[in-house]
């Protein structure tokens, strides 16, 4: 029986583009150190290796960049619980000292990326994870991870939270130094301490460490974090408002291009406003860009013509389901393992976006949905995975663009470019110095280990 396997799916995993390596090729002596561990590659040791696309290539891209990443001397752990420091000296020798092979698949079960058995000391490492479509940074967590299983730490069906329900994809707590525990502290390390890589790939290893901190574990990991409001003015810059202190607005960087951003667990996704333009990734200060794809839903959306992805309104990417929302219909999506989905017609009225009343949240199983007629729809998946929308109670006193529930605060945005704060069905304005300039509004977190 399989001692682990990871769970790569539409509504869970965080699937990611390759990002360019900082060199094409790699060196003869680096292959011979390769090939001295992993025999596997043993006829590549007397040349310089070149990447090419192929699994292979992937696959050392992966080795080198854990013996290449370089950090931070002092690595201080955080006065949480995202980074201890115990995986921190070496990846490479950690994973060496428990893997010996590397077994490429030609075939593995939906959403299995890489597992290792309850004996051995081999990594069997699935096509999924072996293409274009996933980075040698994710790729180095996964292997670290699967290592982490040669100690003998297995997972454990999520009896709460995201995952509920899903086997083998949580540990107790991050405490133990489990599997999920190593994906959390490879990615804050990267975040927090690594000196050479492209302060985008930073920001995304950081939103995945808070991911996994938040949604692996059954006790839930501490993490020093508050609760802000993204904004984004007409003149395409961000902010972050505090609302518990007295609004007070902190300028951030700059982005590209307007448009609708939708959150997928701690990652931010733009929808530009200009169709022509793909759905990706977007950072708030000034990182920069990494090509990747946000999700199955954003590669499907990206191969779209700009007219059919003018359809799309909003969507939610919970953990376990997604909802696309169009001006007539909602599309499901609630099974994770199924690519099956299924429509519910709106009737008499359109669709004009989500209203999240209670907050985003990945395990909630509810939302709402805002109307042309002004009537508010309740739309989500059951736990019995059957999605449902129906007439709401609730009751808005004026037309939103977007609503979004920041700590205790319900907070709209109206299509003029005002903030509202939400009481029940009366709504009172939440007076900033970007009045009537705010284009677009979206959660967000800053968390004190990362100094952000």
């Amino acid at each position: 029986m399989k001692k682990s396997f990871l769970v790569l799916m539409t509504a869970i995993g965080l699937l990611v583009g390759a990002t360019a390596s900082a060199a094409n090729c790699v060196s003869q002596n680096e292959m011979k150190e390769i090939a001295s561990h992993f025999t596997q590659f043993r006829n590549l040791a007397n040349k310089e290796y070149c990447y090419d696309g192929s699994q292979t290539s992937n696959l050392i891209a992966t080795i080198m960049y854990m013996r290449t990443t370089a950090f931070e001397a002092d690595m201080p752990k955080s006065s949480d619980e995202l980074f201890s420091g115990r995986f921190s000296s070496s990846w490479y020798e950690y994973f060496i000292g428990r893997i010996a092979d590397i077994n490429v698949q030609a075939s593995c079960p939906k959403g299995v990326g890489a597992y290792v058995y309850g004996f051995g000391n081999t990594m069997y490492v699935c096509p999924m994870m072996l293409t274009d479509s996933f980075s040698a940074l994710d790729r180095a967590s996964v292997f670290m991870h699967e290592a982490r299983h040669i100690d003998g730490y297995p997972h454990t069906t999520c009896s709460k939270g995201p995952r509920k329900g899903l086997q083998g994809a949580c540990d107790r707590r991050i405490a133990d130094g489990g599997s999920y525990a190593v994906t959390v502290e490879t990615y804050a390390q990267i975040a927090k301490y690594a000196t050479d890589i492209h302060p985008a790939l930073k920001a995304y290893s950081l939103a995945s460490a808070v991911t996994y901190a938040d949604e692996t574990f059954e006790t839930p990991a501490k993490v020093e974090r508050r609760d802000e409001l993204l904004l984004v003015s007409k003149n395409k810059s961000f902010f972050a408002l505090d609302l518990t202190k007295s609004n007070q607005i902190q300028a951030l960087g700059q982005v590209a291009e307007l448009g609708h951003i939708v959150n997928r667990a701690q990652h931010l996704i733009l929808f530009p406003e200009d169709k022509n333009l793909p759905a990706k990734y977007v950072f708030t200060k000034n990182e920069g860009e990494i090509a990747q794809a946000a999700g199955e839903s954003v590669v499907e959306y990206n191969a779209e013509t700009p007219a059919q992805r003018a359809e799309l309104l909003d969507l939610h990417i919970g953990a376990q389901w997604i909802a696309k929302v169009y001006a007539s219909k909602v599309r499901f999506a609630c099974d994770p393992r199924s690519s099956a989905t299924s429509d519910l017609e709106l009737k008499d009225t359109q669709a004009v976006g989500i209203a999240y009343l209670t907050g985003y949240d990945r395990a909630g199983r509810l939302n709402h949905l805002m109307t042309t007629n002004g009537t508010v729809y309740e739309f989500g998946c059951s736990e019995a995975k059957k999605p449902f929308l129906r007439a709401s109670t609730v009751k808005l006193d004026q037309n939103f663009k977007r609503i979004h529930k920041v700590g205790n605060v319900v907070v709209g945005l109206t299509p003029e470019g005002n903030l509202f704060q939400i009481d029940g069905v009366k709504s009172t304005p939440l007076t900033t110095s970007l009045d009537g300039q705010i284009y677009e509004i979206a959660p967000r977190q800053s968390y004190g280990f990362f100094g952000n």
